[in-house]
């Protein structure tokens, strides 16, 4: 039986995939200029304040990291990973749609892993090794899928791929710095507050300096997608369950293990939004073998 660390990590997946299926809906319905991303990450937050009280009574004690070090890779684990790579990852959903830009998504864990075993001495077993494998495997699927496509998707395609990986890289650094601002004790409620409160703030003052904040809550005022709340909802459940786990197992796992997001990123997209996501035998393929990798990994170390 799976461990409680492998069990929220698999939650926080589902999470995070549902939040993409539901943010690919929003995209579809209003056209984010951003897509997406303020209000997703502000019902997160928003979501995350709500039941913080909880989290503070179960852990009676601090809410929030107590030691600087801590708090200062919990607001970089916000403004790299959270900010920058969703910022990125979103942009990747809107051109390629869910399940094609969360298998390039993907390549976090590559990076996760190397960096927790370069930094944090987390050990890479031969079952990391194989579920990195994976979703190599997967990833390369979906390039022979885009040599198969016309010229013109094929140059959608790169562009959104380039995103895709720069955004995998900026959250597998994140995700590293996560697993090292739990170090000082604190919960992974206040942790996982923390990183999408800077991840929200980042986001305002990007947009400010950009001359784009105030035309974007005018866009927001008259065309805020349900879709788009119920994405940041979802959100805000993948942060919290990412933190828990990363608190029980090493992050590595963690990272690796969220690899499984496209498997549950096409499940929930051909049952709910169909009409946007046409699956391929190469990117059904490639989800089910990112499953296949996910399911090796949570029998055991």
């Amino acid at each position: 039986m799976a461990s409680p660390g492998l069990l929220a990590a698999i939650g926080s997946a589902a999470a995070y995939a549902l939040s993409y299926v539901c943010l690919r809906k929003g995209q579809a319905d209003s056209s984010p200029p951003d897509s997406g991303l303020l209000p997703v990450l502000s019902t997160s937050l928003a979501v995350l304040l709500a039941i913080a009280p909880a989290g503070l009574a179960r852990h009676r004690g601090t809410l929030l990291p107590v030691r600087g070090d801590a708090l200062a890779f919990a607001c970089l684990s916000g403004v790299i990973g959270t900010f920058l790579g969703r910022r990125l990852l979103y942009h990747a959903v809107q051109r390629l749609g869910a399940v094609r830009g969360v298998v390039l998504k993907g390549l976090s864990p590559v990076a996760t892993v190397f960096l927790a075993y370069a930094f944090l001495g987390d050990p890479v077993s031969w079952r990391v090794m194989a579920g990195l494998a994976g979703v190599l495997g997967a990833i390369l699927l979906l390039a022979l899928e885009n040599r198969a496509r016309p010229t013109r998707d094929r140059a959608i395609f790169s562009s959104g791929a380039l995103v895709g990986v720069a955004a995998a890289m900026f959250q597998g650094v994140g995700h590293v710095f996560r697993r090292v601002s739990l170090a000082s004790g604190a919960p992974p409620m206040g942790s996982a507050v923390i990183d999408v409160a800077i991840a929200t703030l980042a986001c305002l003052v990007s947009f400010a300096v950009e001359g784009r904040l105030l035309p974007l809550l005018r866009h927001y005022k008259d065309h805020l997608s349900p879709w788009l709340l119920a994405a940041g909802a979802s959100s805000a459940g993948g942060v919290l369950l990412f933190f828990v786990s990363a608190n029980l197992v090493p992050v590595s796992t963690v990272a690796t293990l969220a690899a499984s997001e496209p498997v549950f990123v096409a499940l929930f997209s051909w049952l709910l939004v169909p009409h946007l996501e046409r699956p391929s035998f190469y990117s059904a393929s490639a989800a089910c073998l990112v499953g296949l990798a996910t399911l090796m990994l949570s029998q055991g170390p």
